[in-house]
């Protein structure tokens, strides 16, 4: 079994916008996972990271960098 280099894409402070986000990189082929999802309930305060293999990095920095330009 190869091991996965995650690495962060983004920190949402935001669930929904994490989710989104996952969801458009799955549609261009980018698995990604999302680290900290439901520590808002425990903390009071949402901030999740954004992983996405190593190998994936570049293409989904590109990707969001393109979406946050609009």
């Amino acid at each position: 079994m190869t091991d996965i280099n995650w690495t962060e894409v983004l920190t949402a402070y935001d669930e929904s916008q994490a989710e989104v986000i996952k969801i458009a990189l799955a549609e261009e082929g980018i698995p990604c996972t999302i680290e900290n999802a439901h520590q808002g309930g425990f903390t009071g305060v949402f901030q999740a990271r954004v992983l996405v293999p190593e190998d994936y990095a570049a293409a989904a920095k590109k990707l969001l960098d393109a979406h946050q330009q609009k």
